[in-house]
Formats: C-alpha cells, structure tokens, sequence
C-alpha cells in the first residue's frame, strides 16, 4: 500500500502573491514540519517508503507560474498533484490557520482519486474530528493526538482486513454512525523516534538552521490554548544523548549546526535542563539554539549555563501584563520575574521572542495598558522581538467553550488564523458554515474594550516596531503610555483615512505612507510627548524621510555593476545609502533609552544608511570627510568632476590631493556605497 503525506498549508493564508513573496513569509513556509517528517521516518522504516507532499513548495511553485496569478484555483491544482502520485492513503497534516484550505485540497483529491483513502490527523483534526467527519463525507478517517505508532497501525489495516476498531485513536464511520474509539497511549520513550526525514525533502540542504523536536507536552493548562489537549499534558523530553546525537547526525549531512529546538515548556524541568546544557558543554561541540520557555521557570543562574551551552534565543510565552488577567487565563505568571527574564536574556546576549494577547474578553484597557508595558520593556532591548497577537478561541479550548454562541465574524480577525490582506471567498464560506469547526477565524465579546482599536493596535504594533522602534520606546517613556498615544494617533488616522477597514487597514499599516503620517503626527503633538529623546528621533525620521524623497530623483538610468571607475562614468549613490546631518548623537540618545537615563546632549553627527542581512535599515555614523564624498556621488557629475571637487578636502599638492580623492571614490565603489552611470 502506497502512503502519501500533506503538509499543512503555511504560505496559502496569504491570498495575495505579494504578500506571500515577503521574506518574513517565505521563511515561516520553509520551517520543516516536523510531525509529518518523524512519521514519514517510522513509515520508511517499516519499508513503507512514503512520499511527501509540501503544500507551501508547491504554492509558490503555482504563484511562479503567471498563469496562475490568480489563487482561486491552487486547491483544484494542488489536489491534482497530489493524486499523480498514485498512492492509496494520503494523511493530510492539519492546523488552524489552514484547515479551510486543507479540507478544499481533500475534497478535490476525493474527486480525482475516488477510490483512496484520506486521513486526517494533527491539533486541529484532532480536535475537531467528530464535527469534521459528520459535515465532510470524503474525509474517510482522522488519526487523533500523537499518530506515531497509530498510522502505521492503521495503514496495516487498510492493506488487511480493515479491522478499525482495533486502531487506538481513530475516529471514523460505520454503517452505525461516527465512531471515536478510545484514545491512543502517549508515546512515553521518544528517544525510540527516528531523526525526522529530511532525506526524503530537500528542506535543509543549503539551510541555514534546523528544527529538531526537543520534548512534547505542557503540565500547564491555560485557559486559552490547545496544546495541553493533543498532548494530554503529559510533560516529556528526549534524553541528552539523543538531542546531541541528533545535532551531530544533522551537522555531518547538511553542514548545519544552528538548531530550533522545539517544545512549549523545555524549562518546566530545571534539572534536565541543566543536564543538557552540560553534555553540550562536555562535548565541546559549537552548536546554537534556541528554544521556548516560561519566564517563572528560569533564573539568572540558568539562563546563563544555557547561554554558555550555546543557546542563542528563547521564546517567552508572556500573554498580559495584568496581574489580574494573569488569573483568569491561569497563566499565573509573576510580571516581576518575567520582566527579570527578559532583561537577564538581552544581558547574556540572547535575542528573545515575547509573545502577548489582546482581546480576552474579560480585558480592560487598564488591563491592555499594562501589557503595553511588557510590551515597551521588551521592545528597549534592540535583540527582543515583542509580539502582540489578537485572541483566536481555538476549538477545544475553555475560553472557546465558554463563548462559542458570542463568536463574531469580521474581515480582519486574529493573525493567529489568516493574516493577508485577502481572504479566499471559498475559505470564507466554509468558515462561516461551520463555526464549530474553524472557531480561530472568529473574534470573541470583549465588552471593556474595542475590538476594532484591539485589531488595529496589533497592526500599528507591528509597523511602528519594525521601521520606528526607539522613537515608540521614547514616546512611551514621555507621556502615560503607548497605549494612549495609539489612541491618539487611531482618532487622526480615522480622520486622514476614514475609509480603511480590514485587509486595507493592514495594507495601510505595510506602506511607507504610514511612517510618514505618523512620523507628521508626532510633530504637530510633540508638545504632549516633549523629551529630548523624542526630539531628538523625530529629527532622525524627519531626516530619514527627507533624504528617501530627494534620493529617489536621482538619475540611475545606465547604472552599471562595475569593479573600476572612469573618468566619464557617473557616481551616484547606492539605492539603500542616504546620507544625514543630524543635531544629535542618536546611538547615544537610544542606549539612554535602553538605560532609562535622560538623553545625551545635542551633538552635530553625519549618518549613513545600510541594510543589516535581514534588509533591515540601520544607521552608521560617518566622518564628514565621507559624508561629503557620498553627497558628490549624485549620479550628475562626471568622475573627474567629484575628485576636482573632493580634492579640496586633502592637504598636500595638487596630484596628492586628486590621488586621495580618486582613492576615495574607489572604496566607496568597494563597499557598495556607489554605483556608476555609463
């Protein structure tokens, strides 16, 4: 019997191509699945040889194709794919975010291959699976919770005499209806798991990191969140010799020896923790990590034992900065603590993710002010990485439970579920059929706030933090909180743009017409939020965008990669390099920010801009001596003529002077500072 597994769709929640182009959205499809990979290694072991079917691979490969710019049709496409392979069973993987489109793909697959047998499994299957069997015919079976012994269970037993009942974990039907049979044991030793098959993927060759499943199952139960289900909370980790051996196999193969290390709550057991971080450390093996943890399980102490064993990064699971709402979701976090953590990983060099929720329908704007403010205390560490998210009731959840009959459907929902300026029309009508089964999509009651202000904070958050990160810190620091300066800038955004709602307010928040709207926002109401430091960005951004708008008219017609420079060509100034004067030392002014002190004082300083490796502007002080020659390079005057000019810069003769000023140019060409019109 032939086995054909279906990754659960990343990359199709962005309708538009666009936005699935982005880089941010290409390396979130390219993250290796690994539940469907560890399975595809227990099938192949059995010698059942499976093959894999990557829905984001092929979902680019359909957006390559120019006849296909349209997306309305990738299910019909892709389901026609995925039935050339000729096999019996396909087990299709399954979260939240995508299960619209997963279910569209089985239901073409049903009609191109009439006679095969179609699985179900993962969180969101799992969950649901009673709903999803009695309102979709073609779906035959769903594997509930960890399928690693069970799908080869079943698989013997669609190739035999299809004794289902004897499957643990599966639910399907019967001439007498749906059946559940009893669940499935938890898989108690996963050291006997096989290395997940990227051999038969192609995922990391040329890669630059690796995911490797460090553990399974969370102790906590959040009222909120899913995961405490499909693993029945029943806490377990890989031993030591295993994840290093694991590193080691990956590392030998692929090259590779940077690793996302994935678990919810890796921390929970402070002693095996440890243990691992020592045996890394014994081996004198360099490898990186990151990994997730709860800030009310690490300290100082280990932090910087995991620091020392290579660990690069941790995810933080914050949710509010409420004490109160900290109850109600029975996180049970101590804010004090969490900040600590974050304070002491940005200290040991470790970038940090922090994760926060709005929209719990129990939430005041008290409530969201004071995770504003983890929020901004995370955001003054240059290498943390804030994140607020809108509430998504996930099925089988207790907030779900609670208020499933209050649900409401609007255009822009939780970024947990579809997070593109366009929604499938297709998608949209499953979701609004079968609220029960795709609840994610949905928006719960919250009566002490605004939902329509929750879901546009979240998209100013995440603009505003990416482009304008210092000046939120500072304008946080000068006034009663970001909170209420949001506030303030959504009532003149709703009077500049009144008519954008849903995938046009997200699209307004991507734009650089936003970064210009605030940036004019903050001036004409900087006396409300007056602080050196925020004078002193407001300058910067003013600067910046200057400089954005002049630079841009500059002649590039011709331009030419070149190693030399002739005395006819024309230098102008590379496309990411602006030049600035401004009237203050900004890395002074941020690392006061950082610091919590007041800001430096004025300082006449000339700037540079570059692109970090992720394309990221940064700034760059410069001399003035290079600042003039960038500023000669306008892409109008001749080669000859920026050396005449620059050469009054340089003491000595004439031919010395027009030597250094020649030389100059030369390394700025080097640096791909300047390019050359011929």
């Amino acid at each position: 019997m032939k086995c054909c597994l279906v990754t659960a769709a990343v990359a199709t929640d962005f309708e538009d191509p666009d936005d699935a182009a982005t880089r941010q959205v290409r390396e979130v499809a390219a993250e290796p699945q690994l539940g469907i990979l560890t399975l595809a290694a227990v099938l192949d072991q059995r010698g059942m040889a499976p093959r894999i079917f990557n829905l984001d691979r092929a979902y680019y490969e359909y957006l390559v194709d120019q006849r296909s710019r349209s997306v309305a049709g990738f299910a019909r496409w892709a389901a026609s794919r995925i039935a050339s392979s000729g096999a019996d069973v396909f087990g299709f993987g399954t979260i939240c975010s995508s299960y619209p489109v997963t279910l569209r793909i089985a239901g073409h697959l049903k009609r191109e291959a009439p006679g095969c047998d179609i699985v179900l499994g993962g969180p969101q299957a799992s969950i649901v699976a009673t709903e999803t069997l009695a309102a979709f015919p073609f779906v035959d079976f769903i594997l509930r919770g960890e399928a690693d012994q069970t799908l080869p269970l079943l698989l013997d037993e669609l190739s035999g005499k299809r004794r289902l009942s004897a499957v643990p974990g599966l639910s399907w039907r019967s001439p007498s209806g749906i059946q559940r049979n009893a669940d499935a044991p938890l898989i108690e030793g996963l050291d006997s798991l096989p290395l997940p098959a990227y051999g038969l993927t192609g995922e990391l060759d040329g890669a630059g990191g690796a995911s490797l499943e460090l553990g399974r199952g969370c102790p906590f139960g959040c009222t909120f969140c899913s995961t405490n289900d499909f693993f029945r909370r029943r806490f377990r980790l890989k031993s030591p010799e295993r994840m290093l051996a694991d590193m080691r196999a990956i590392a030998s193969r692929f090259g590779i020896r940077s690793f996302r290390l994935i678990h919810d709550m890796f921390t929970v057991d402070r002693r095996r923790v440890a243990a691992f971080c020592d045996r890394l450390i014994q081996s004198g093996e360099e490898f990186a990590w990151s990994t997730s943890a709860r800030t009310d399980c690490v300290d100082e102490e280990l932090l910087g034992l995991m620091a020392r064993a290579g660990c690069q990064g941790l995810f933080f699971g914050v949710e509010t900065g409420s004490p109160r709402l900290q109850k109600v979701i029975e996180k049970g976090l101590d804010l004090d603590r969490a900040r600590a953590a974050i304070d002491t990983t940005a200290r040991l060099g470790m970038s940090n993710t922090v994760s926060l929720i709005a929209g719990f329908p129990e939430e005041t704007w008290d409530d969201l002010r004071e995770t504003m403010d983890i929020y901004m205390h995370t955001a003054r560490h240059p290498g943390s990485h804030p994140q607020l998210n809108v509430l998504a009731p996930v099925a089988g959840t207790p907030i779900h439970a609670r208020y499933q009959h209050q649900m409401v459907l609007e255009e822009l929902c939780s970024d947990m579920s579809h997070q593109g300026r366009i929604h499938n029309q297709a998608d949209r009508d499953l979701i609004r059929r079968y609220p029960e089964i795709f609840p994610n999509f949905y928006l719960l009651p919250t009566p002490g706030l605004d939902r329509a202000a929750c879901l546009e904070l979240r998209e100013f958050l995440l603009a505003a933090t990416a482009r304008l990160r210092w000046l939120l810190v500072a304008l946080h620091r000068s006034s009663t909180g970001i909170l209420d300066v949001f506030l303030l800038w959504r009532r003149h955004r709703l009077a500049l743009h009144p008519g954008l709602s849903g995938g046009s307010l997200r699209h307004y928040y991507i734009q650089p017409v936003f970064r210009r709207d605030f940036v004019g926002f903050v001036r004409r109401k900087v006396a409300r939020f007056d602080s050196p430091a925020v004078r002193a960005l407001l300058d910067y951004q003013e600067a910046f965008l200057k400089a954005e708008t002049s630079d841009a008219r500059l002649p590039r017609k011709g331009c030419t990669p070149a190693r030399r420079l002739r005395a006819s060509d024309k230098p102008v100034r590379a496309r990411h390099v602006h030049v600035l004067q401004l009237d203050w030392d900004i890395q002074a002014v941020i690392d006061s920010l950082k610091a919590g002190q007041p800001a430096a004082v004025r300082q006449p300083v000339f700037y540079r801009t570059g692109l970090t490796p992720d394309d990221d502007i940064r700034l760059i002080r410069i001399s003035p001596l290079l600042a003039r020659a960038l500023e000669t390079c306008n892409g109008r005057r001749t080669v000859q003529a920026c050396v005449t000019d620059l050469a009054d810069c340089f003491a000595g003769s004439t031919t010395l002077r027009r030597y250094a000023a020649g030389y100059l140019l030369k390394n700025l060409l080097a640096e791909n500072l300047i390019e050359c019109r011929r």
